[in-house]
């Protein structure tokens, strides 16, 4: 079998990885871990967009107060898109500040107020704590759209990888109306009797993600296997909700990610229950590389595509 085709702009910002974390722990704690996927967002991230404000405030959470950061765009004329923002990580790491370059892009490129959840991680608050804040977030987002300057019935749900899984469970279980929601790379079935090929062909540590980090990152999120086998625990799992709630949706998927084949899979599946859905599978790149796009063209490419997006929905 030959070797896949590698973006070079994917090729050199590995290269260049493997120099920055040289020194990195090889067991790191999951401390040390957030600290690096800090590091990693702040090097190779999009550079800061202008945006009209940001302001952080708490709301009631289920597990207490619940930070928000909400961002505006420079432009406010009109009743604006709003789009709740749910950062990735493996349910464990990332966070709004990590975040913050790619929500900046998400509010100038797509026009839209932007809500972004600091929701509880794991391994300090397990499934479903993560799930229940940002059902908590588009909650208090759609009963504030208006007074935020936006339109309620303009409302996008977004999320990347972990983010992705919390995004789409979230819109499956909606009990608000959505005018869309954008999957980048998600996790879409955290079952134990999943089988992606994608998982194992490219999660040997080549290509940043291993298949390796998917397992703890389950393993961490979920306190029991049989949570990993519900409509919460694997939205590809649940036709009937995809059927019921979902909206109109763009997924994005990179070819070179473990998680490619399992997004691809919920594309298909929300397509067949008769879901307007966009897919498109990024040739050549990695996961994260939205996250990573001030050194990957292709990423800011996908920024713009999430901007059309949200401005149409």
């Amino acid at each position: 079998m030959s070797d896949p085709y590698v973006d070079p702009d994917t090729e050199r910002l590995l290269a260049r990885m493997a120099g920055d974390f040289a020194a990195a722990p090889a067991e790191p704690t999951v401390q040390e871990r957030r600290e690096g996927l800090a590091a990693a967002a702040a090097l190779y991230g999009p550079d800061p967009t202008p945006v009209g404000r940001v302001e952080s405030l708490l709301i009631d959470g289920p597990g207490g107060p619940l930070p928000l950061r909400i961002y505006w765009p420079v432009e406010t004329k009109g009743s604006l898109p709003l789009l709740l923002h749910i950062h990735g990580g493996g349910w464990v790491l990332g966070d709004p500040d990590a975040y913050e370059r790619v929500v900046r892009a998400y509010c100038a490129l797509g026009g839209c107020i932007v809500v972004d959840v600091d929701y509880r991680r794991a391994p300090e608050h397990r499934f479903p704590a993560a799930l229940l804040d940002c059902e908590a977030a588009l909650v208090w987002a759609a009963a504030n759209a208006a007074r935020l300057g936006a339109d309620p019935k303009r409302i996008v749900v977004t999320g990347d990888s972990a983010g992705g899984h919390l995004a789409a469970s979230v819109c499956q279980r909606a009990r608000v109306p959505l005018a869309g929601q954008v999957l980048i790379y998600p996790v879409t079935s955290a079952s134990t009797r999943a089988d992606f090929a994608s998982r194992s062909a490219l999660g040997d540590g080549r290509w940043f993600l291993r298949h390796f980090d998917i397992i703890r990152a389950e393993t961490e999120y979920f306190s029991r296997p049989e949570d990993q086998d519900t409509a919460a625990g694997s939205p590809l799992s649940a036709p009937q909700m995809l059927r019921a709630n979902s909206p109109p949706t763009l997924v994005i998927t990179a070819s070179l990610d473990p998680l490619v084949d399992e997004g691809r899979a919920y594309a298909e599946a929300l397509a067949a229950a008769g879901v307007p859905t966009t897919y498109r599978c990024v040739e050549g790149t990695i996961h994260a590389f939205v996250l990573f796009a001030g050194q990957i063209a292709l990423g800011r490419e996908v920024l713009e595509q999430v901007g059309v997006f949200i401005r149409a929905a």
